[in-house]
């Protein structure tokens, strides 16, 4: 009996002595495929491979400078192949960036943003990227413009190559940002019909002028209900496609209609939005003449003398009815009116001029710059890809 269990013992130790040397045998196996899988070779271009990981750190960086989640992958993948192109293409031309110019180029993503260091930083991290990858993106642009510089010089001035006007051809806004509230009624606890009918009673005391922090709170079942149904602001992009549709349509203060899913009924209130390049009407000022209506009076910009010329004037100083008058003007353009003593005028429109900061000014001219080595880029890079051999690995 006792060898019977000595020997049952012997088996078991045996055992988990062979069960433990193929954990340990392979366990080191199983990390190192896992990890390989993660930087295992997504494109192959000529002879440059593109990881896995490659692709899916560029995706989150495009993530933050405002591409649509349905696209960022694709784009992603297009990105960093031509980069493989240009890259092969600028070693063939001894093509290099210099670190000046590349921070030259940072630098100015961050002024026309008019953000820190610190802050771009924070707003990558929300997606997963960082300032790494995001010098690594602006250093291929840099690269593709010495490219074209070279290429395309003779057709080109100095001014289009300057480093400190150039962005990327890629969105690089930080996307809008949408401060909301909600209602959420799921249909489970009152059945469909009575949920949608609930939903529309709220829609019409919200307005009639009801509080929609009250309504939420009422009853609204979301974790969100207890502040008042306030979600705070998220990135447009974050969002669903069917319910952005929606919301971009909503201006501040707005509240969408009720609308039904599967599960729930749900109402939204536009808070507000922010953006970091918000679109604005750029302030201007005109110079202008009124005249009298005569045949004998002159009728262009260079007939008047000194004292019929008026301005350069603020167009947001002038009266609201002249104001209305020459915006439906261009310069040289004149129109007839009846001023307040019932005498026939007219206004010639000489001038308008932009008033604009430095910064703003870059801005702009980085952006006709960006239009203009696009469409070079653009060429170049189809050439580039009709004698390249790229493979997808699954």
């Amino acid at each position: 009996m006792f060898n019977t269990i000595k020997n049952i013992k012997s088996v078991v130790i045996r055992s988990l002595f062979f069960f433990f040397l193929v954990v340990i045998t392979f366990l080191p196996l199983s990390i190192t495929t896992i990890e390989a899988s993660q930087f295992s070779t997504s494109i192959i271009v000529n002879n440059i491979s593109i990881s896995k990981y490659e692709v899916n750190e560029r995706r989150k960086l495009l993530l933050a400078l405002g591409t649509a989640k349905a696209s960022a992958k694709t784009l992603a993948k297009e990105n960093l192949i031509n980069e493989a192109l240009q890259s092969l293409h600028a070693n063939a031309m001894n093509i290099t960036v210099g670190k000046g110019q590349l921070e030259d180029v940072f630098s100015n993503f961050l002024e026309v943003r008019s953000m820190t260091q610190n802050e771009l930083k924070k707003s990558l991290k929300k997606y997963g990227s960082s300032i790494e990858e995001l010098k690594a993106y602006l250093k291929a642009n840099v690269l593709m413009r010495n490219i074209l510089s070279r290429t395309y010089h003779s057709r080109m001035t100095q001014d289009d190559f300057d480093f400190t006007l150039f962005r990327p051809t890629a969105s690089t806004t930080i996307p809008a940002q949408i401060s909301l509230s909600e209602i959420i009624i799921p249909i489970s606890i009152r059945g469909k019909d009575n949920t949608i009918k609930l939903g529309e009673r709220i829609s019409n005391d919200l307005i009639d002028g009801k509080d929609f922090g009250t309504l939420a709170k009422r009853f609204s079942r979301a974790s969100t209900a207890k502040f008042g149904g306030l979600i705070g602001f998220v990135s447009i992009n974050s969002i669903p496609q069917g319910l952005q549709k929606i919301l971009t349509k909503l201006k501040a203060g707005s509240i969408s209609n009720p609308i039904v899913t599967n599960d729930t009924v749900m109402i939204f209130k536009v808070n507000s939005w922010k953006t970091s390049e918000s679109a604005k009407k750029l302030p201007s000022e005109v110079s202008y003449a009124i005249i009298k209506k005569s045949t004998k009076s002159p009728n262009t910009c260079e007939s008047l003398d000194n004292k019929q010329l008026q301005g350069p004037k603020r167009e947001n100083s002038l009266e609201k009815s002249l104001r209305e008058k020459i915006k439906l003007l261009r310069p040289s353009e004149s129109t007839t009116f009846t001023d307040s003593n019932g005498l026939q005028k007219i206004l010639l429109l000489c001038d308008r001029r932009i008033i604009l900061s430095k910064n703003k000014i870059k801005v702009l001219k980085g952006q006709l710059l960006e239009k203009r080595l696009s469409k070079l880029a653009e060429g170049l890079t189809l050439e580039l890809k009709r004698t390249a051999n790229i493979k997808f690995i699954k």
